[in-house]
């Protein structure tokens, strides 16, 4: 690792934490299988390894693939916290949406059945627009 990585690496740790935080049935509400699914196909256990040094702090990398997919999922919980009410975050993730970008879908179903770059941008973009 070099000084020019080490950021870098960090933010892999970082967001990878955060995700297996996030997926917990508090918030998201995402089994490992379906954490791997969003992630692109990623291995049961590549993620259990993932998770594993993210709790130590270790650094590791991850392909380009992967780190675009929890870039998206990092913007969409971004998006929906600007745009929620307050308390209602982990709700407008699981609950179904009246839009023709979900389909009568929540956010989680829909991601789950299309997991697709294109997806996760579309809904990324779906939240995005509802801040402003």
């Amino acid at each position: 690792m070099t000084n020019e990585t080490a950021p870098y690496l960090k933010a892999i740790t970082f967001c990878i934490s955060w995700l297996a935080d996030q997926a917990s049935d508090e918030k998201w509400a995402l089994s490992d299988e379906e954490v791997c699914q969003l992630l692109g196909g990623a291995p049961l256990s590549s993620w259990h390894e993932w998770k594993k040094m993210a709790k130590d702090k270790k650094q590791f990398e991850l392909n380009q693939d992967v780190i675009d997919r929890l870039i998206l999922l990092l913007k969409i919980h971004e998006s929906i916290a600007m745009s929620a009410p307050s308390g209602a975050i982990y709700d407008f993730f699981k609950r179904p949406i009246n839009h023709p970008t979900f389909e009568g879908k929540s956010a989680k179903e829909s991601l789950l059945l299309d997991n697709s770059m294109d997806n996760l941008n579309r809904i990324m973009l779906f939240f995005r627009s509802r801040i402003f």
